[in-house]
């Protein structure tokens, strides 16, 4: 989003929304939580998906390709279920996370040439 990019604020949203059965809506809604369930570390706390998907491949195969799955630094853990999230696993520090992700972005470009870009944002020093 620019809003990202640019000093500003969002006070007006459109949205435009699709009619459809309250039956098929819940039953979508399902599907998406339990494939979410299956899928990602939903047991430890996290920032969600670490990276952003690079123009070729997917962060977490890149990752997992890398062995990174389980690599921790201090309380921080690359998830073995989903390389693509980076975990809480024991008391983790901000800073944990950060030397965790640039781990993570070194060992990639190493291996495969493809720099990983944080999807997560760092607010501070």
């Amino acid at each position: 989003s620019i809003l990202k990019e640019l000093p500003y604020t969002a006070v007006f949203v459109e949205i435009e929304l699709k009619e459809g059965k309250k039956e098929d809506i819940r039953a979508y809604q399902k599907e998406l939580t339990e494939a979410r369930i299956k899928k990602q570390p939903l047991d430890y706390p996290s920032a969600g998906s670490t990276f952003k998907r690079p123009k070729k491949g997917y962060a977490s195969k890149l990752i997992d390709t890398s062995g990174l799955k389980g690599t921790r630094v201090g309380g921080a853990e690359v998830s073995e279920k989903h390389a693509g999230f980076v975990i809480n696993k024991d008391g983790a520090t901000a800073q944990d996370v950060l030397e965790l992700i640039e781990k993570i972005q070194k060992t990639v470009l190493d291996d495969t040439g493809i720099h990983l870009e944080p999807e997560v944002i760092v607010l501070g020093e």
